[in-house]
């Protein structure tokens, strides 16, 4: 049993401390996924830190009840930090619209900005639709896209062989690009 599983079972079992050193001992993995989201779409608009520090607190309030081990936690993870980054894109946009506000004119990384914000939306609406038919190519998606996990990373975080996680990448692609066109 790996020391992450272990300390999660304490933290389920009432030890105070043990969520903490969990948290401790994969920070820096939570650190390298938040530079991979930030990445990929919707980077523009959020910080590594602030990303990882808002994944804690999220992580924090549903506590160590329901995670099994790292793998699950960086699964938990990567899916806080798609909401998260979400949010980000909705609230952005929504500032955008203004509400009467005074019109300014918008730099070029502010434009870009609220593109990828609009391109994130409506990659999730389409992920959300791919869940709806198979869950496990929308979880492939969240660890390689949203995660930012390799290959190899994302098969172990959702226990599969090596090939099946490329396959259903690949699949979760193809329908997603399906999606989108339609």
């Amino acid at each position: 049993m790996s020391e992450v599983t272990e300390l999660l079972e304490r933290a389920r079992a009432g030890e105070t401390d043990a969520w903490d050193r969990v948290v401790a001992l994969i920070y820096d993995d939570l650190r390298r996924i938040a530079r991979g989201v930030l990445h990929g779409p919707g980077g523009a608009t959020f910080d590594a830190t602030g990303l990882v520090h808002e994944c804690y607190l999220r992580l924090s309030r549903a506590g160590a009840d329901g995670v099994l081990n790292r793998q699950h936690f960086l699964a938990l993870a990567a899916r806080a930090m798609r909401q998260l980054m979400l949010n980000h894109a909705r609230d952005r946009l929504a500032r955008k619209r203004g509400g009467g506000a005074i019109e300014v004119t918008l730099s070029e990384t502010d434009v870009a900005a609220d593109v990828q914000a609009t391109h994130l939306l409506e990659l999730d609406q389409a992920l959300t639709r791919l869940a709806q038919t198979d869950p496990r190519l929308a979880q492939v998606v969240e660890c390689r896209v949203f995660a930012g996990l390799s290959e190899a990373e994302t098969a172990e975080t959702l226990d599969l062989p090596l090939r099946s996680s490329q396959r259903l990448f690949a699949d979760a692609r193809a329908r997603l690009g399906e999606i989108l066109a339609g």
